[in-house]
């Protein structure tokens, strides 16, 4: 069978053909057949942007003359940012509402099934090949144990993962907890608390743990008296440019590449209340089948997680400390887990 795989973010929109061959017992085998990423707000829906997804397909890719409309496609499943109500979504960080029966029709698939973004992303981490996964400390995964997942990029997302006996395999449970509240540990991050407060009201864990939470820790970081003095000017210039595009990911390559103090400075903060969050994910659900870090971020500031200060946070949880030492962590330097995860549903009857 063929099926349509969608990852859709507040940043980019990537969607996948896979040929899936169904296993007894096991999970279906996956070929992709043709991908393609667009810019989320390059067009006005996200229909509009799976039509033209699909016309490149069947101009262009090995399945020309087999998916034109939706022509040969067996189904569907998307992962959106936001939460998902009776297979409509109203999406978190983009203009949309989604509804998957109308888009279905729209193209002509005889179902399409839409899931949280993170809720796909989770179950394409049982997916991904050892090769894919850095791990982070702990001790050695618990088969079938609880696993907890959480990813940091345009929004920080968040889910986990229970084997099921019936089916005998891991079930998800959707989370939207990377919109709970940021609890600040120390007196730095308190003043971060405090920055952000001022600037947004509430303060969720996404408003730090995400690309423009990365930019306001710097921003934070630039306005304590004590900082301005490591403010590298030609840092400064590069961040003001009105042409920048991407300001967290120029942060991480001065504070990755040790060019600039208040960068470097911004990445350890940025890694520490990460390890803080994965290591309460980890308490809270008891995983110890393991905490997996995907998203957009953590693989590419890497070499910044494993310095220390994520695991020394994902550790510091008092008296329990015994218990979380012991669960294992994990990057997941996979580009695409989100698209296994929902090809993986699409096939699933």
């Amino acid at each position: 069978m063929i099926v349509l795989a969608g990852d859709i973010g507040g940043t980019n929109a990537r969607l996948a053909l896979f040929e899936a061959r169904p296993r007894a017992g096991e999970r279906p085998e996956l070929k992709p057949l043709f991908e393609r990423t667009t810019p989320s707000r390059s067009q006005a829906s996200l229909d509009e942007i799976a039509e033209s997804f699909l016309r490149a397909a069947e101009a262009e890719g090995p399945t020309q003359g087999r998916v034109g409309k939706g022509r040969g496609i067996d189904g569907a499943c998307l992962g959106i940012a936001g939460p998902i109500e009776n297979n409509r979504c109203h999406a978190t960080n983009l203009p949309w509402v989604v509804d998957g029966r109308a888009l279905a029709t729209r193209l002509g698939i005889p179902r399409v099934t839409l899931v949280n973004d993170f809720s796909a992303a989770a179950l394409g981490v049982t997916a991904v090949g050892p090769g894919e996964l850095v791990a982070l400390g702990g001790g050695t995964p618990v088969a079938r144990g609880p696993i907890a997942v959480l990813g940091a990029g345009t929004g920080l997302g968040q889910a986990f993962l229970l084997w099921s006996e019936s089916s005998d395999r891991y079930e998800v449970v959707p989370s939207e907890g990377g919109h709970a509240d940021f609890a600040p540990r120390t007196p730095l991050e308190a003043g971060l608390l405090q920055y952000l407060s001022h600037k947004y009201g509430r303060v969720s864990c996404e408003r730090v743990l995400s690309g423009n939470g990365l930019v306001d820790i710097f921003g934070f970081l630039s306005q304590e008296p004590a900082c301005r003095p490591l403010i590298r000017p030609e840092t400064a210039a590069v961040l003001a440019s009105p042409g920048l595009r991407d300001a967290a990911a120029e942060i991480s390559k001065r504070g990755l590449a040790g060019e600039d103090p208040l960068c470097e400075m911004s990445l350890a903060l940025f890694c520490s209340v990460m390890g803080a969050v994965a290591g309460n994910l980890g308490l809270g659900l008891l995983a110890t089948g393991g905490v997996f870090v995907a998203g957009g971020i953590a693989p590419r500031i890497l070499a910044y997680l494993q310095k220390g200060g994520f695991r020394e946070a994902f550790d510091s949880k008092g008296r329990l400390h015994t218990l979380v030492e012991r669960l294992p962590a994990f990057v997941v330097t996979h580009a695409q887990p989100g698209l296994l995860g929902a090809a993986t549903i699409a096939a699933t009857p």
